[in-house]
């Protein structure tokens, strides 16, 4: 795919060019850096804000980009603005192509993994993925009804995770499941009713079940869990953000 500037970005704000195109935005200091860093190979474009690059990080990442080869472009601080998502722009953003990941290597890696059933919010999607890239897991497969993991708020919201964890969309149950458990994977569904997640053995490798913030894990999914666990609160609390339920799993595996 030829780079097409600003014209390709503005295209890629919309989910339909980004799934045509099998690329995504890339915004902010920090995004970009780590894109550079993980994998420059998939880092299509680069575009800075040539009144903002007396700022050193600015300066070394667009030395970085050049030197490997990234296409680089510059353009003002108010055309940035009009490119951007968030409201004060930190001077580049740019276009990264939808990297491919193997997903037998993670249903064989033996190491935890996390099965997101409808999760919908941006923000505990991109925190899910940092806080399993930081606690080891093997990768994420997200059932089909979440949340776009190329929404630019989720990619933010990462914090660069999204370029290293392996991530799988869209993925269908009964495969799913019956993939992780020919691979002697155990299916650990959350539930309010179960047991708490530390008062039971619980087998490994295992993969965690999470369901949507509102309603859980869909019940027809919990029936086909080999293990239900829940997170003891004190009353009259009744319900954990999903993302940090997810820490909480994970670090204990």
């Amino acid at each position: 795919m030829a780079v097409t500037g600003s014209k390709r970005i503005l295209a890629l704000k919309k989910r339909k060019a980004r799934e045509r195109e099998s690329a995504f935005l890339i915004e902010g200091v920090r995004l970009c850096e780590e894109a550079v860093a993980s994998s420059p190979e998939d880092v299509e474009q680069l575009v800075f804000a040539r009144d903002m690059l007396d700022n050193p990080r600015l300066s070394s990442l667009k030395s970085t980009a050049e030197s490997n080869n990234i296409f680089v472009q510059l353009t003002d601080r108010r055309a940035m603005k009009g490119m951007c998502e968030t409201e004060s722009p930190q001077g580049v953003l740019g276009v990264a192509r939808i990297p491919s990941r193997n997903r037998q290597a993670v249903l064989s890696s033996g190491k935890p993994s996390v099965i997101l059933d409808r999760v919908r919010d941006p923000g505990n999607l991109g925190l899910i993925l940092r806080t399993a890239e930081a606690a080891s897991a093997g990768g994420v497969f997200l059932l089909k009804g979440s949340v776009e993991l190329y929404n630019p708020k989720v990619v933010r919201s990462t914090m660069g995770s999204i370029f290293r964890l392996p991530v799988f969309l869209d993925e269908q149950p009964d495969t799913l499941l019956a993939d992780l458990k020919s691979a002697g994977t155990a299916i650990v569904a959350t539930s309010i009713d179960a047991p708490s997640f530390d008062s039971v053995d619980l087998p490994a490798p295992r993969a965690y079940l999470l369901g949507n913030e509102a309603f859980g894990v869909e019940p027809a999914l919990i029936a086909r869990a080999d293990r239900t666990v829940s997170i003891p609160m004190a009353d009259p609390v009744n319900s954990l953000n999903v993302a940090i339920a997810t820490a909480i799993l994970l670090y204990h595996a």
